[in-house]
């Protein structure tokens, strides 16, 4: 049975963007050992495979178990999992080899292939999870009830602003004039806030955004879902209520080496996403226990995530289709050209 070394850790106040993190387990930096030379009719086994993620729950809800599904049988001896500080952490172990796998918001993937990082897109797994909270008396679905209104953002410049600004701006209001925005480096902060009424409105994906429904609630505040960001992005895009916000990555010598590598990752991670989507009774309760949450939450949360394995070649249109609207907000944001046929992983 392959050891699974798990150090994310279990504080939910991180658990509010898209890509949050902590600090790295102390042997995430070390180098992948593979044994020896593999015998022409077999792979190399890779002794430790190291995996980098935040600890949202986006990501940990599929990968609670990663490693523990068979698909990494006989090409990994033990995975070890571990979480990342911050985007600019991410792109130092991407860009320094010192990870084998990991998440990463799909513009960054991009923005880093097209500066000449080699890294491959794997599969998306995040396609969507964002939500604006606000009045309870707001009317649902609709952006006029956000103009003149203090609207906090948690990590402005990142996938929930980007993917906000966006659709702020194709629902006819401008960012700097129509509407007060307050970006807000900490997402706990972000909650905080809204639970004590300093903002009304805030742009929060899940689980982050059911905690901070219920916590307000618990203090006298009565808020809302006004706008499912899914669903909006759908009126924008030939009714496709989703979108590649992150997935998984690899450097681009692991998946020339050892592409059946890249197959078998997908499949370990598509077997993780069913479980959870299928609210798999142990499956449930190890993110219950992971995340310190009752089961019930975990299960109301679990659909909202948006949780969908595609392998990247299959994922390609909508990942052109994103990064061309965010490019509408910035082109810079993903190095400002479309990354090449090398960039897509697998078959």
């Amino acid at each position: 049975m392959r050891k699974v070394t798990t150090l994310l850790a279990a504080l939910l106040t991180a658990s509010l963007a898209v890509l949050g993190g902590c600090s790295p387990a102390n042997d995430a930096g070390a180098a992948a050992t593979v044994t020896g030379a593999p015998p022409s009719s077999e792979r190399a086994i890779i002794e430790n495979f190291r995996v980098a993620i935040p600890k949202t729950m986006a990501f940990g809800a599929p990968m609670v178990a990663f490693g523990q599904q068979g698909s990494l049988d006989d090409g990994v001896g033990k995975v070890t999992l571990s979480n990342w500080e911050g985007i600019e952490q991410l792109k130092s172990l991407v860009a320094s080899g010192e990870v084998d796998l990991a998440a990463a918001p799909t513009y960054v993937a991009a923005n880093l292939y097209n500066k000449g990082v080699d890294v491959r897109l794997v599969a998306p797994m995040v396609w969507g999870l964002l939500y604006v909270a606000g009045p309870a008396d707001a009317e649902p679905g609709s952006w006029e009830s956000l103009r003149g209104q203090k609207i906090g953002v948690a990590l402005p410049g990142n996938s929930p602003d980007l993917i906000f600004s966006y659709l702020l701006k194709a629902n006819g209001l401008d960012k700097e004039k129509d509407i007060e925005f307050v970006p807000v480096q900490d997402g706990a902060q972000l909650v905080q806030m809204l639970v004590k009424g300093e903002v009304d409105w805030a742009v929060l994906p899940e689980h982050a955004m059911t905690l901070a429904l219920k916590k307000a609630a618990e203090n006298g505040r009565e808020l809302q879902r006004v706008l499912d960001l899914q669903k909006e992005w759908g009126k924008h895009n030939d009714g496709v209520e989703r979108f590649p916000m992150a997935g998984l990555v690899m450097p681009g010598k692991l998946v020339d080496e050892r592409p059946d590598l890249v197959e078998r990752v997908v499949r370990e991670l598509q077997r993780g996403v069913e479980k959870a989507n299928a609210k798999d009774e142990a499956t449930l309760g190890a993110i219950a226990t992971h995340y310190s949450l009752p089961k019930p939450v975990v299960e109301q949360v679990i659909p909202r995530l948006q949780l969908d394995a595609v392998p990247a070649r299959q994922a390609r249109a909508d990942v052109e289709k994103l990064l061309k609207n965010l490019g509408t907000i910035n082109p810079k944001i993903y190095g400002g050209q479309l990354p090449d046929d090398k960039f897509y992983a697998g078959k």
